[in-house]
């Protein structure tokens, strides 16, 4: 059986390298479709990116074109704003030090060559197999010479991996003397943000945050952002060099511009509208305005459920006092949120002054519930168990299309995913979206990685989490689909100093208290059984890879015997210590280099990966005492070798993707998806190449 289960596995394999097994595209041909659309705009587009939407504003969504200049290893400060400097154009959103290579197919590679096999060059220079791409291509040539072949065939930017200041300007046509707010979905790694010549904000982290702006006599608004990408321990220390992830600098996501109708210099608008869910009938509406001008008077609420109409038609809705309106009321036509039936609701709600309106804004959210019930995660009540991947927001740059962020969600649902746990930042409002209209459940953090305790006592270190934090979520407070909120993934929680301490509760008082009951509070645990801190989490939540660290040793098919026996006595510990929460693994996983097969039991191949993900899941959903498993992870991701070695992550990336970096699938992908997807009464167990069928069937015994 098992054998049998490889030959369909490998013939899905084949279909998806063929692009026709699975939903996806070439990366070329969604690259290219990216660069037509945002070419063609000749004015900025209206229909903000992602919920919420904004009736009662001026929207400009600034994706597309801005002038763009690299001013290199200087001192980030305002002065450089007035700076006379030569700019060119560039797409907005960017990424300025992870920008695409250009291949130069017609001259690198010989005629015939090239026109016998239309994309060898893509191939060749493509980063899924790593910084090199395809190493295949170069290894006729001396091992010196290999790095200057990639460079001159495949035409690497001049600004990838450059770090220092970087200036982005552009304009926008706004109504006469109005007042407005501008909206970054992420800006890295630290920001200066000025309009018309002043600096409005000074930003670090990444996480989207708004920037008021006063009127101006003016119907045309200059907006600059100095985007600093180096790491720095003093001004932005959210940021570190040691990151698990190659963090790229610049407007990584959308930007918009919001002119507003209220009266005065200084704007007066909704600055949130957030919905909780206290029953799958009755929610929380809290309602909080930014009030700007004295001239803002006799000032109401009005708001609506579900309104089929555009616009913002107020005059026949409800009415409510201004203040910090929280309210109880009940939706009309109430329908649950779930991953089987994630059905949606809407809510505008429409800020007036003396009968006039002042702003209109619409947000999406889902009636669900989420608790625990000792070792169990509830949702509406009922037990659930997760199963997912750990995703990086990341291609071959953190600027992802629309197509890309929708191919993502048929490859997770494709694999039978019910579980996304976004690492290590805030996510992308777009993919949160989308989440929400399929069901996926999400785990979203607090940017983080490995902190220490020289960090949790740097006041300017848990002073930016902390905004982070509040700005996450701000963001995702009406997704229904984050059901948990997450910060210091796999800090130093076995570490007793006040400092230590103090973080870890504070962080999650404070998420606890921003989710009002609404999501769980966690943190991703390498620390496990010594971690002194998991009486603030109500998930327990470990990371550990057996049998697969040191990357240096071989494969040891012992090692990989005891997964299940290793998940077992994590499983007791929290039992015995920890009764009223539930277990989740948070991480768990092992590197497979795209396209490199060999044995099974050697380390890097494809076939050893998928035995060790099939070893964890197996282990996971046979266990009763453990409620869910995130892989790790769903796509290879780009590293900084400045900081990894290449026995850690070779060709420049994290390999433990079950997807390539640009999505073709692996082995463990394929093997993963005959699992979950199997019918009642059809092999469960291990998916081997028929030569190791017979000899290594037994490492997992259901």
């Amino acid at each position: 059986m098992a054998q049998a289960a490889w030959t369909l596995l490998g013939r899905g394999a084949a279909q998806a390298r063929k692009g026709e097994g699975l939903r996806t595209r070439p990366w070329w041909a969604l690259g290219w479709l990216v660069l037509i659309q945002a070419c063609g705009a000749v004015d900025w587009p209206r229909e903000p990116p992602s919920w919420p939407k904004y009736p009662g504003r001026q929207v400009s969504v600034l994706n597309g074109t801005w002038q763009f200049a690299f001013l290199g290893d200087v001192v980030l400060n305002a002065k450089l704003l007035v700076e006379n400097v030569s700019m060119e154009p560039v797409l907005v959103p960017d990424a300025f030090d992870m920008r695409a290579e250009t291949p130069r197919c017609s001259t690198c590679w010989p005629k015939e060559v090239t026109e016998s096999n239309e994309e060898l060059c893509r191939v060749c220079c493509s980063r899924a197999y790593g910084w090199q791409g395809n190493q295949q291509c170069w290894q006729t040539l001396p091992e010196a010479e290999r790095e200057v072949a990639f460079e001159s065939c495949c035409s690497q930017h001049w600004l990838r991996h450059r770090r220092g200041v970087a200036l982005y300007k552009t304009q926008v046509e706004v109504v006469f003397n109005t007042s407005a707010v501008l909206l970054f979905g992420a800006c890295a790694l630290r920001c200066l943000v000025a309009v018309d010549g002043v600096v409005l904000a000074d930003h670090s982290g990444l996480s989207p945050f708004s920037v008021p702006v006063t009127s101006a006599e003016r119907q045309l608004r200059s907006i600059a952002v100095l985007v600093d990408n180096r790491f720095d321990p003093v001004t932005h220390p959210v940021h570190q060099i040691k990151y698990d992830w190659y963090q790229g600098g610049g407007l990584l996501r959308a930007v918009q511009f919001h002119s507003l109708q209220g009266p005065g210099a200084e704007p007066t608008y909704l600055a949130a509208v957030d919905v909780f869910p206290r029953t799958l009938e009755h929610v929380d509406v809290d309602v909080r305005a930014v009030v700007g001008s004295p001239a803002a008077q006799g000032l109401q609420y009005r708001w609506r459920f579900d309104d089929p109409h555009q616009g913002c038609d107020w005059a026949s809705w409800s009415t409510v006092i201004l203040g910090t309106a929280s309210r109880n009321v009940s939706v009309p036509n109430a329908r649950s949120w779930s991953p089987e039936n994630p059905k949606l609701h809407r809510l505008k709600v429409a800020l007036l002054s003396s009968g006039q309106l002042l702003d209109c804004v619409e947000v999406r959210f889902g009636l669900r519930r989420v608790s625990t019930s000792g070792r169990d995660i509830l949702l509406n009540g009922q037990s659930l168990k997760l199963f997912g991947f750990n995703r990086h927001d990341l291609v071959a740059s953190p600027v992802l299309s629309h197509e890309e962020l929708v191919r993502d969600i048929q490859l997770l649902r494709d694999v039978g995913t019910n579980f996304v746990r976004g690492a290590h930042y805030a996510q992308d409002q777009r993919f949160l979206d989308l989440c929400d209209e399929n069901g996926l459940l999400v785990w979203e953090e607090v940017l983080g990685w490995q902190n220490t305790p020289k960090d949790f006592a740097d006041g300017i270190f848990m002073m930016q989490s902390l905004k982070l934090a509040d700005e996450m979520a701000a963001a995702s407070v009406n997704h229904p689909s984050v059901i948990f909120f997450g910060f210091f993934n796999e800090g130093k929680s076995d570490d007793p100093s006040p400092a230590t301490e103090a973080a870890y509760r504070g962080m999650a008082n404070r998420l606890r208290e921003k989710s009002r009951g609404t999501r769980l509070v966690s943190w991703g645990s390498s620390t496990t059984i010594a971690d002194r801190y998991l009486q603030y989490a109500d998930v327990c939540s470990f990371h550990h890879y057996p049998a697969w660290y040191p990357t240096t040793a071989p494969g040891d098919l012992d090692e990989v015997k005891e997964i299940p026996l290793i998940w077992e006595a994590y499983a007791r510990f929290v039992e015995e210590n920890f009764p009223s929460k539930p277990l989740l693994i948070t991480e768990a996983g092992a590197g497979g280099l795209f396209g490199h097969h060999g044995p099974t039991e050697e380390k890097w191949t494809e076939e050893f990966q998928s035995l060790l993900m099939q070893m964890h899941y197996l282990s996971v959903f046979t266990n009763p005492k453990i409620a869910g498993l995130a892989l790790w992870q769903f796509a290879d991701i780009p590293i900084d070798r400045l900081v990894s070695t290449d026995d850690q992550r070779p060709r420049g990336l994290n390999n433990k993707g079950v997807v390539s970096l640009s999505r073709m699938p692996k082995l463990a992908f394929q093997a993963l998806h005959l699992l979950r997807n199997r019918k009642p009464g059809q092999y469960f167990g291990l998916i081997l190449p028929p030569q190791d069928a017979d000899r290594l069937t037994g490492l997992f015994k259901v």
